[in-house]
């Protein structure tokens, strides 16, 4: 393989808005660290008993530090000096609140816990600036998922784990749709990948280097990967369910997902190994009744430590590795490259093989995360720090290639081939931060920088222009993205005699840069060699004519390859007040300036008003933004299609490139949007909470990637483009509209020393409607359909599920747990390009049901075995000749937002030292 080098140059200059906060950050680091030991300690024991209650979590209300009792109930919780609001909370135990003065040499509490209550009202930190807010009296709709809810599900990937526990949460999983497949995109409240915000300990996350340009749900976007993010370093997921632009900027018009990285002091060693075992229908006998793959292998240690002058440190480690799974059926077919009375188009053997791979792709990953906090300094100030690292190597198929098909060279590939697409993701990201208070302000400047790079190698493939002579593996090329943030956050709360609480007041300024850019392939990758036709044999049903670049993906080429970087700095008010007892008002506005596309400002206003105690009616209007990413304004491929025995060279460019101007595109502009939510926040009862929340989002100027215009050879030669016939390019083509109901139910039974069972249900509502489609450029009026055609329409408005449902319910007695989850997700349907809904394909609503039970040995050991999809369900097949089910090789649609790899049967096990 060739060795790659990225440009030093252009990765120091995306660094330098990141490294000018962190010098700042080091001129304040020039006090003494104190002496004194600023921490709280103690034990939590029963209080009935007086046993220990080891795993037992204690926090500060601010979201930062936390700690876990452990295994004969003693805690430390690193934290600052000065009042603290602690938070105490085990399962099946009444939650405690209480409020500690720290002074020099820290502080010591012990607590005992009540049996018979159950925590439902979570503290969050997303979503206000307040340090106050809970679940229930927040004036917007957040979900929490907790530590325990994470462990109970067997999933392994980040982006899974929230698809089981967030209903308006989706996960499909695309299958033969090139990079997507290793990176495959997720979606808030049926909205696109890249309209939700990913944070990482309230720090703004960078996106993937990917461009998902196939025809998978989330096409022409770039998302998170999730999955970059070791599930087993996160201590919990806020989900943001509204529009929160004017807080936070772009990218959250759906919502925001801030996910919070563990910071206690626990040593912990966890094994996980599982595989689908699946009944697969259609295929003969000798398969056997039923298929094993997938394999799944999952190994993490963590290890914290919390220091004597406060702060803590905590590093996690983990290794992922998921074997390739398929679900594709024979081919049954008679080689259309064989004469109909070749012997071998009635030989079972020859045609009726698994030769196809439709299913998810094999992927091996190694992660690090590391969160930390140092000891105050003498001013009272605390530096902390976070970030990661991941290398990610994944291999899926292509499309099989007939031994006889122009596109192939016999004597390297004489029974046919099956090509891959491998990739190498490298992705790594770092935030320092300084945070204290100066004049009862409290402040928090912080500096981060995340990169991803992405890069292709194709193997067992040929370019056939390069005849016998072609390599077999290619190195096609490389993305890749950078982004620097720098921000300071202030905050303070002013009282007021005609409030009933005080003002909350937070201000804060950012700026951010972004770098995108392609390196090109090695030449062969996508080079004609001029080979027409192969082995020398003249009779090919389709002629001489052979497509130049390695099959499955043609390598970047220098054409495509570019550096572009831009640049941003935004301001923010946010304030806060009960301006009654029951009621609360927040309004928020925000401006920022974007150097490719000038300036933009949003604003919020939210309000909830308890009406009765425990019952509460909120809601929020917003207006909100998303900047194109510089994967849509600058994304650039070539590919060569053979179209009617005639070489077809199709591109994709950017807006800003010579050709796509002279074809009528225009610069892009951000999406803009109106959020509307109306709902009640109820607790009724102690052990009962309910929250609906009705939605309403507009999006004007939505980015679409635009069909292939094709016959375009006579209108670009006369513009002086010689050569090129067909193109494609990003535009801001489509008006949206999305409506739903958000329901989410808690209910807790203490059953004594039976134990204690949870009840948690979820229902989510969504559809999204096209509203407006623009008119193609003139140069391209006689292809209006091709701008945004019936196939893209069909995924937005129905090609995720309308209606979703989560059920869970969980038992804890002692040592044991157990659960039960189980999921209903809406029918989805498939467009075909032809307006005839008699070719359209509904794919039914399914239900998934999950279990699992676990025990805990000696305090110290958790054994854990479950199964995902118990009841082996799968979605309908396709039944269409043709298209997307291959001719019945493929029988299941990669909408699927449940996938189609059956039931998975998996163990746990985990050490805590």
């Amino acid at each position: 393989m060739h060795k790659r080098f990225g440009s030093l140059r252009r990765m120091i200059r995306s660094k330098s808005i990141a490294m000018t906060s962190l010098s700042i950050i080091a001129f304040l680091l020039t006090g003494a660290v104190t002496a004194g030991a600023q921490s709280i300690t103690g034990k939590i024991t029963d209080a009935e008993t007086g046993s220990p209650l080891p795993g037992a979590r204690v926090s500060v209300t601010n979201g930062g530090q936390a700690a876990v009792a452990r295994s004969d109930g003693t805690y430390r919780l690193p934290v600052a000096a000065g009042p603290q609001v602690v938070r105490v909370s085990f399962i099946g135990y009444t939650p405690l609140r209480d409020t500690v003065v720290v002074g020099a040499e820290g502080a010591t509490r012990d607590y005992r816990m009540s049996k018979g209550g159950i925590q439902l009202d979570e503290n969050v930190i997303i979503g206000t600036r307040a340090s106050d807010r809970t679940v229930l009296n927040a004036p917007v709709p957040v979900d929490v998922l907790t530590s325990a809810e994470i462990k109970q599900t067997g999933a392994v990937e980040t982006s899974q784990i929230l698809q089981l526990l967030a209903p308006s949460f989706n996960f499909p999983r695309p299958t033969i749709a090139d990079g997507t497949d290793h990176v495959r995109p997720s979606t808030l409240r049926g909205l696109g990948p890249d309209q939700v915000l990913v944070l990482i300990n309230g720090k703004r996350r960078h996106t993937s280097a990917l461009v998902n340009v196939n025809g998978t749900i989330g096409r022409g976007s770039t998302g998170v990967d999730l999955n970059a993010i070791p599930a087993s370093s996160i201590d919990r997921i806020e989900i943001l369910r509204d529009g929160a632009a004017a807080q936070y900027g772009s990218d959250a018009i759906a919502g925001v997902i801030n996910i919070i990285l563990k910071a206690d002091a626990v040593t912990d060693l966890g094994v996980e190994v599982g595989q689908n075992y699946t009944a697969l229908d259609s295929l003969p006998s000798s398969y056997g009744s039923h298929l094993t793959d997938g394999d799944v292998t999952v190994i993490d240690a963590s290890t914290g430590k919390n220091f004597a002058g406060g702060g803590f440190f905590h590093v996690t480690g983990e290794y992922a590795n998921r074997g390739a799974t398929n679900r594709s059926l024979l081919d049954r077919r008679a080689n259309p490259y064989l004469p109909a009375s070749d012997p071998r188009n009635q030989d079972p053997a020859f045609n009726a093989a698994r030769n196809y791979k439709q299913g998810d792709a094999r992927i091996n990953d190694l992660g690090f995360v590391v969160n930390a906090e140092l000891p105050t300094l003498s001013s009272g100030a605390q530096v902390y720090g976070f970030g990661g690292a991941g290398h990610r190597k994944g291999q899926g198929a292509g499309n099989w290639r007939q031994p006889k098909n122009s596109n192939n060279v016999r004597s390297i590939y004489p029974d046919g081939f099956l090509p891959y697409i491998n990739s190498t993701i490298n992705d790594y990201s770092g935030t320092l931060g300084l945070r204290g208070e100066i004049s009862r302000w409290k402040y928090d400047l912080s500096g981060l920088y995340g990169h991803n790079a992405f890069d292709f190698d194709i193997s067992n493939t040929v370019n056939p222009t390069l005849g016998a002579a072609s390599p077999t593996q290619f190195y096609a090329g490389r993305l890749k993205l950078g982004q620097a943030v720098g921000n300071i956050d202030l905050v303070r709360a002013f009282p007021l005699s005609s409030f009933a609480s005080p003002l909350n007041v937070g201000i804060g300024v950012e700026a951010r840069r972004e770098a995108y850019g392609i390196e090109a392939g090695e030449p062969d990758s996508y080079r004609d060699g001029g080979v027409k036709v192969l082995d020398g044999n003249s009779t090919l049903p389709m002629g001489g004519g052979t497509v130049p670049g390695s099959q499955v993906f043609s390598g970047f080429r220098p054409s495509d390859a570019n550096d572009h970087s831009r640049t941003n700095i935004g301001g923010y008010v946010d304030l806060e007040a009960n301006l009654l007892k029951n009621l609360l008002i927040g309004v928020a506005g925000r401006t920022e300036h974007y150097s490719d596309f000038g300036s933009t400002t949003n604003g919020k206003a939210s309000a909830r008003f308890e009406f009765y105690p425990g019952y509460a009616i909120r809601g929020a209007v917003s207006t909100g933004f998303r900047a194109p990413s510089l994967g849509q304004e600058y994304f650039s491929s070539t590919a060569t299609n053979l179209l009617n025995n005639v070489l077809i060279e199709n591109r994709t460019f950017p807006v800003a490139s010579e050709v796509a101007i002279a074809l009528g595109a225009q610069p892009l502009k951000p999406e803009k949007s109106v959020n509307t939510s109306v709902g009640l926040a109820l607790a009724p009862l102690s052990n009962l909470s309910l929250t609906a929340d009705y939605y309403h989002i507009t999006i004007d100027d939505r980015i679409v990637l635009s069909g292939n215009f094709q016959n375009l050879g006579t209108f670009l030669t006369s513009k002086g483009f010689p050569g090129l016939t067909a193109a494609r390019f990003f535009t801001n083509a489509i008006d949206t509209r999305t409506a739903g109901v958000d329901v989410v139910a808690r209910y807790a039974v203490d059953f004594g020393r039976y134990g204690v069972s949870r009840f948690t249900g979820g229902y989510n509502h969504t559809k999204t409607k096209v509203t407006r489609i623009a008119d193609t450029p003139g140069a391209l009026s006689t292809q209006q359909a091709v701008l945004f055609d019936r196939v893209e329409q069909g995924r937005i408005e129905v090609g995720q599920p309308h209606e979703n449902i989560g059920l869970t319910v969980d038992h804890t007695a002692g040592p044991f747990t157990a659960s039960v989850h189980a999921s209903r997700f809406g029918e989805v349907q498939f467009r075909q390009s032809i307006s005839d809904p008699k070719l359209d394909e509904t794919f039914g609503s399914k239900w998934i049901t999950d279990v699992n039970a676990s025990y805990r040995l000696l305090q110290q050991v958790r054994l854990t075995v479950g199964a995902n999809n118990l009841f082996d369900v799968y979605p309908d097949r396709q039944i269409k000749v043709g298209g997307a089910n291959n001719s019945g090789i493929f029988p299941y649609n990669g909408i699927s937002p449940f996938g189609f790899n059956g039931r998975f049967v998996y163990a746990k096990a985990r050490y805590e030292l």
